[in-house]
């Protein structure tokens, strides 16, 4: 048999074998930072989806701290964000405040590396930036070999002239997996402090910090100082046990026959203040809302009680195992683990939000068709 031919259909083998891989490897070089991470995701409408993040190839995957219903009432644990639905976020955000000890200490090095970076990570990302701007030289070489190979007679020309348009579209997966766009402004402030605008139809923000990486479609920037409203359910208990900044205690009891109350205790450590809001019930059909209005310092504390809760809000409960008290502390202030009957005790939980302000160190990864580097800051 032609050796040419052989030799013709290792390399397609062998270049299509390379390809693969890389295109299964090839995350993308933004959002792989958030693998394993929690993180609140704000989709362009305003919904904010708060869990676990796995990152793949192809999209992500949001795991649930608590559990979800889906349109038929089956439960489900996880949202699944397709490339297409990727395109629908608006913002993602790891807040420092909400990482096991461990996620937080990754992160602090993550930090570190960026605004403090050493000589190794200079070079490796110079030499990235080399073979970057060398990418269309190699595609092009890549195509003059295919066409002088294509110019044989023998059977190996024969068979790459009639594949060539999948051997030209397997150079370039495998070239941009490697590769990545390049902007000279970007990569001018990489590692260093910056303002950057995100902008849509319905809110204007903006987040100062050190800019870290870019891709196509995504830009990360780290160690930004946050100020903005939000919601934390009342049930999810792992989220709550998660907070570095908050404490908070139930209790759980039978105020009058067939009538409810729960009083809750919130600690706070937090170095910036704290105002709780309100807190309301999910339910539109109960229109309960219990407001609060107060502030917190660091080594501050407040306790209420929710009374005179809608019939419905304990429907399915027993009042033999009540009155119910547990707490959701974090790591670093508790001597055990989480009890196991507390993960019991928030199918008893109602449907409640806690509404609060407050100031985070967060993580901000924003899509490049919404955000604009718009300031150095230094």
């Amino acid at each position: 048999m032609d050796s040419i031919f052989l030799l013709t259909v290792g390399f397609i083998f062998l270049g299509a074998l390379f390809s693969n891989i890389m295109r299964w490897r090839n995350k993308d070089r933004v959002l792989k930072d958030l693998q394993n991470y929690h993180a609140t995701i704000e989709m362009i409408g305003g919904k904010k989806i708060w869990g676990k993040t796995h990152i793949y190839t192809n999209g992500m995957e949001l795991y649930f701290s608590r559990e979800a219903k889906n349109s038929q009432g089956e439960s489900v644990n996880s949202y699944i964000f397709y490339n297409e639905d990727i395109d629908k976020i608006r913002a993602i955000y790891r807040n420092h405040s909400e990482l096991s000890t461990e996620n937080q200490a990754q992160r602090k090095k993550e930090v570190d590396a960026v605004s403090h970076p050493n000589l190794l990570l200079i070079l490796n990302r110079k030499t990235r930036i080399f073979f970057n701007m060398f990418n269309d030289a190699i595609g092009e070489a890549l195509n003059v070999f295919l066409s002088r190979m294509k110019g044989g007679g023998k059977a190996g020309g024969m068979l790459l002239s009639t594949q060539s348009d999948y051997l030209k579209k397997m150079g370039t997966t495998a070239l941009t997996a490697v590769g990545n766009t390049y902007d000279p402004i970007l990569e001018r402030y990489i590692n260093h402090r910056v303002v950057v605008k995100l902008e849509d139809e319905l809110n204007k923000d903006e987040f100062c910090g050190f800019l870290k990486e870019y891709s196509s479609g995504w830009l990360s920037i780290l160690d930004c100082r946050i100020r903005y409203t939000h919601c934390i359910a009342l049930d999810d208990i792992e989220r709550l046990a998660l907070q570095r900044d908050m404490d908070l205690s139930y209790y759980l009891y039978e105020e009058n026959e067939g009538e409810f109350a729960l009083d809750i205790l919130v600690a706070y450590f937090g170095a910036e203040p704290l105002k709780l809001i309100a807190v309301r019930d999910n339910n539109p059909e109960n229109n309960y809302r219990h407001k609060i209005n107060k502030r917190l310092k660091h080594g501050q504390s407040i306790s209420f009680t929710l009374s005179h809760l809608p019939q419905n809000t304990f429907k399915n409960i027993s009042t033999e195992i009540l009155p119910l008290e547990f707490e959701m502390i974090a790591e670093e202030r508790r001597e055990d683990d989480i009890p196991e009957e507390n993960e019991i005790y928030q199918s008893v939980l109602p449907d409640f939000d806690l509404i609060l302000a407050s100031t985070h160190i967060a993580d901000v990864y924003l899509p490049r068709a919404l955000a604009t580097l718009r300031h150095g800051a230094e």
